[in-house]
């Protein structure tokens, strides 16, 4: 190879890779949401799918999917932490992992820090969610299995879309519970989980 050659080379390899990193960082898109009276809860209007680092791996939410965003204790809105803020679209994801249950929790964790290093959260604030969801997420994730045994729904249906301005979850939920409605099945191991092995962003190389 001449020299010439060589710079080219060279030069192509350092623009992939810079490509590969900028792909890995790709924030989430925006989602399409409609709130119920308290604005606690919204449900998703549109399918929500978010495409992990630069591999060709997605969840997707699905739609009529209700969400309270980040479970954040009241008494640490003070420190900057609430329900919404830079990582409210990684916690939809996360509430959906947590509901299906198709990961592992610990799985699901990590691709929450995923998903947040992804949505440039800053580091000290997805540090404080992720530990905070490592060691308090055992009760809502026993919480979602038990409902989920009781045959709860946490997907509105399409013919059931239409919210009211008054209309609170809890009542709604119990209003679907009485029409006879059950959450779709979810996928059973999902590819994606293997991708929560650790709470690294993958690229196109990784492997667990």
């Amino acid at each position: 190879m001449t020299p010439m050659g060589a710079l080219r080379r060279a030069t192509a390899l350092v623009a992939a890779g810079a490509a590969a990193g900028a792909l890995a960082q790709q924030p989430l898109p925006a989602p399409v949401l409609k709130p119920f009276a308290d604005n606690r809860q919204w449900v998703l209007v549109e399918d929500y799918t978010y495409v992990i680092g630069s591999t060709r791996l997605e969840i997707t939410v699905p739609k009529g999917f209700v969400t309270d965003f980040a479970s954040i204790p009241q008494a640490f809105w003070g420190f900057g932490l609430s329900p919404n803020g830079t990582y409210s679209r990684a916690a939809i994801v996360h509430d959906f992992l947590y509901w299906s249950q198709a990961c592992s929790r610990l799985e699901a964790d990590n691709l929450l820090f995923i998903a947040m290093t992804e949505s440039r959260v800053p580091e000290a604030t997805r540090e404080t969610i992720y530990q905070g969801v490592r060691v308090g997420g055992t009760s809502a994730w026993n919480a979602n299995a038990a409902d989920r045994a009781r045959g709860l729904p946490r997907v509105v249906p399409e013919g059931a879309m239409a919210i009211g301005p008054l209309d609170l979850w809890d009542g709604y939920r119990q209003a679907l519970v009485e029409r006879g409605v059950r959450d779709p099945a979810f996928e059973t191991g999902p590819p994606y989980c293997a991708l929560g092995a650790r709470a690294e962003v993958p690229t196109t190389g990784w492997t667990p």
